[in-house]
Order: structure tokens, then C-alpha cells, then sequence
């Protein structure tokens, strides 16, 4: 006999449970420019609203609109682009990017001032835009890349502050006591001679030790107590740093890891060479070599290579999404949907380095970039593992180690 209340139940605890699911955390990649974020910013009614970087927001929109303008009548060779390789941001994990609110306004206020006349009379004003601009090409892009900074920052703080109880949380991702103590030579004989270290000295190895303990998940409180315990008992921290290096190391190897792998690659002894993955053929001919040209170009290493294998396929086939003013990104580790966003020009270099990025996701590849809040400072930190890794930064190329990954998840 069926108990229709046992049903009531059950259900009401879903819908309790679905209430109170935090959302997921944006996939914003660290080096978004100030064009991409445009498409996402569109319905804060042209930053005319009650935050205090609304400001920002409405200097870079009135760039964004007033660059249109410019580029609409030119051919397109000589079209304006505040996108190339060499303009890209970087943020090693030694100096790491640091944001907030204070820190934007304290820089909008600088450029306020710097701005040339004809640029701040244009982005500053309310008149109608025109279609010209009295400077070089040159100085028009310079000055425009700072605004297009400065525009990225604040929108990408807007569009994380709802969540920044979810990037507080990522702070046990945060590997950079990891590094230190690993990159510091002979670091256990340094840690066994503890007490001929000077204050100093101390005070930056017990900040690294104590965020190779948070790797563990350990909460501020027992980490710091227990560093200053084992600092008694032991007179040496070294007991402490064995106990957490594992943890670190496993946050750190995380990082360039395939854990998640697809089911629809061949890549076996008859063509040692070659690595095939299905890929959903687009309508679009300019689509079709849009993919080929950038994803094939980059993925390859040293007398190997990864070829596109278009089909006609199903929903797990690798693919392809343009919506307009979407974040780019891959729906899960190993997933098949790549989304890109419509409103950016496939000619563009941020969006051909992005789906090269995008594409190691399929394969599985994780983003090896740190980002989180923390809260005592009201700040993001944020910051590249690696500068020259693909899947890292937009300066990244792709790898050896990223090859010697494929072949452990893939070749047969």
C-alpha cells in the first residue's frame, strides 16, 4: 500500500533543498577585456545606476559606442582593435592581481586626469558621439586600452560581488604558500633551523605554512593554532610543513590534471601521430575554418597532432554555440558545448586565443588560474599559475606537459 504523505514529504524536502542551492560561481576568464565584458553590462541602463562604480562602467560604455562609430566607415584593414597579444594583462603568481572597489576609483580618478582632451571630451561627455577622433590611430589605442582595463575591472566586480561568499570560499585554493616553500632551496634544513631565522624571515614562511594547511580545507583558526603548537612543542615548524605538504601538492596538481576524460577520442598505436576527436560540422564555411585554423594550429606538439574530425553528431558531440553577450566557456570539464559569444568578431585575437582555451576544456583541461575574496582586506585576488600555459593565460601557448597529459588519459 502506498503512502501519498511519505510522497509530500520527500517532495517538499527537494523544493526545501532547491531553495537553498547556492548558485554557481560566473566563468569569467582573468583576462577578459573591456569589450567582452560590454556585451554582459548592457542592461545596467548605460551604468546610469546607484553603485559607485557606475562611473566606470558608463566612461567604458561611451568608448565601447564611440569606437563603433570610428570603425563603421573604415575598411577593414584599418579598423580599430584594443585586442592583441602584447596588450594582454599578466598576473604572475608572484605579483598577483589585487581588486576593489577603493582600488578602481583610486585608478579612475588617475586617468581622469591623464585622459588627452579629445578622449575624456568624448567618454566623459553627454552629447552625441561622433564618428571622429583628433589623435593618431596609436594614441587613440593606447589610451583606449587603459580605459578598457579600468572598464574590465569594475564590470568584473560588479558582476562577482553578489557571490563573494562563494569566492571567500576558494581561498583554500589559494597555492601560493605551496609555491614559495617548494621554489625556497633546502627547505626543510631552513625549517629544522627555525630558531637562527630572523623575524622577518619567520613571519613569511608561517604565512606560507599556514596556507598549505588551508589546502587541506582547515579553517583560519586551527591552521594559525596549530602552526603555533607545533612552533612550541617542537621548537620547528617542519612537522607542520610534512602534515600539509601533501594537501598542497594536490591543489596544485589539480590544477594541470585531466580528471574527467571523453569517451570519443582515437588515439591508438596505428596512428601514433595523430589524436581524433569528433566535432559537430557548423553551417557557417567561415565557422568551419574559423575552428580549424585556431584549434588544429595550436594543438599540436613536436611531430604530433590533433585533427578535428567534423561530423554530422549528436548532443555529445563536441560543438559549437554562438549567443550574444555570453561568457565563453564549456558546459563542465570533458563537456561537448563550447559557447562563444555572438557580438565578438571571429577575427578578433582574444577570440581566437579563447576558443583554443575553450577547446582544452572538452579535452578535459582544468583553468590553472586562482581567483578568491578575502574578506578582511575587501579584496580579489587573483593571479596565473603558470604565464606561458594555455590554459593559464592568453599569453599561454600550448605545452609539452599538456601533450604528456593527453597521451596518459588517451593513447591506447
Amino acid at each position: 500500500m502506498s503512502h501519498p504523505k511519505v510522497y509530500v514529504i520527500c517532495f517538499l524536502v527537494s523544493l526545501t533543498s532547491q531553495a537553498f542551492e547556492r548558485p554557481a560561481l560566473p566563468h569569467l576568464d582573468l583576462q577578459m577585456s573591456g569589450s567582452e565584458y560590454y556585451g554582459m553590462m548592457k542592461n545596467r541602463d548605460d551604468g546610469e545606476g546607484n553603485h559607485e562604480l557606475d562611473p566606470v562602467i558608463r566612461m567604458g560604455n561611451r568608448l565601447f559606442k564611440w569606437l563603433k562609430l570610428i570603425n563603421h566607415k573604415r575598411p577593414e584593414e584599418k579598423k580599430l582593435s584594443l585586442s592583441a597579444p602584447e596588450n594582454q594583462p599578466c598576473y604572475p603568481i608572484e605579483s598577483p592581481k589585487v581588486s576593489s572597489p577603493k582600488i578602481i576609483l583610486n585608478q579612475f580618478k588617475q586617468l581622469r586626469v591623464e585622459l588627452p582632451a579629445p578622449i575624456a571630451k568624448e567618454v566623459f561627455g553627454n552629447h552625441e558621439l561622433t564618428d571622429l577622433c583628433s589623435m593618431s590611430d596609436e594614441d587613440f589605442v593606447l589610451w583606449g586600452r587603459r580605459i578598457d582595463n579600468l572598464y574590465g575591472a569594475a564590470s568584473r566586480w560588479l558582476l562577482q560581488e553578489p557571490m563573494l561568499w562563494g569566492y571567500a570560499a576558494k581561498r583554500r585554493s589559494d597555492i601560493r604558500g605551496y609555491y614559495l616553500l617548494t621554489h625556497t632551496p633546502n627547505i626543510e634544513t631552513v625549517l629544522a633551523r627555525w630558531k637562527d631565522l630572523d623575524d622577518e624571515h619567520k613571519n613569511k614562511l608561517r604565512v606560507a605554512l599556514k596556507g598549505l594547511c588551508q589546502n587541506s580545507g582547515e579553517t583560519d583558526t586551527i591552521c594559525e593554532g596549530g602552526l603555533s603548537e607545533t612552533e612550541q612543542t617542537e621548537k620547528t615548524p617542519l612537522k607542520y610543513f610534512n602534515t600539509y605538504l601533501p594537501h598542497g601538492k594536490a591543489r596544485w596538481d589539480e590544477l594541470f590534471m585531466i580528471t574527467q576524460k571523453r569517451e570519443d577520442i582515437e588515439w591508438n598505436s596505428s596512428s601514433e601521430s595523430l589524436l581524433y576527436t569528433p566535432f559537430e560540422k557548423p553551417d557557417s564555411e567561415e565557422v568551419f575554418s574559423f575552428l580549424k585554423e585556431n584549434i588544429e594550429d595550436e594543438w599540436r606538439w613536436s611531430g604530433w597532432a590533433l585533427k578535428l574530425n567534423f561530423i554530422k553528431g549528436d548532443w555529445n558531440t563536441t560543438h559549437v554555440e554562438f549567443i550574444p553577450g555570453a561568457t565563453p566557456h564549456v558546459n563542465g570539464l570533458a563537456g561537448s558545448t563550447i559557447t562563444m559569444d555572438a557580438n565578438q568578431p571571429l577575427t578578433e585575437y582574444h577570440v581566437r586565443w579563447t576558443i583554443r582555451h575553450e577547446f582544452g576544456h572538452t579535452l578535459g583541461f582544468p583553468d590553472c588560474y586562482v581567483e578568491f575574496y578575502e574578506p578582511n582586506q575587501h579584496e580579489m585576488i587573483s593571479y596565473q599559475v603558470d604565464t606561458t600555459n594555455l590554459m593559464c593565460s592568453r599569453r599561454g601557448k600550448l605545452q609539452e606537459k599538456h601533450f604528456l597529459e593527453l597521451k596518459r588519459v588517451y593513447y591506447q
